[in-house]
């Protein structure tokens, strides 16, 4: 019998998802479907970028945050 072992820890996936990347990456997922469904792919590009200026401050937020909770 073959056991399958899970490339990523737990503890990694539970991180990402209360960090929201998770979140976020989904959310790039369905603007680019509705964009491409509603026949504006021209737009995905802005999507992308809106996606990374949000994933750059949320990261960056979440970064403060943890160095404010490391040093209590």
């Amino acid at each position: 019998m073959i056991t399958v072992q899970p490339s990523v820890p737990a503890a990694v996936l539970k991180s990402l998802l209360h960090n929201g990347i998770v979140h976020r990456a989904l959310a790039l997922a369905v603007a680019t479907i509705v964009l491409i469904a509603v026949r504006h792919p021209t737009w995905v590009p802005y999507a992308v970028s809106l996606y990374a200026i949000w994933n750059a401050a949320a990261v960056t937020l979440n970064a403060v945050q943890a160095t404010r909770a490391a040093k209590s």
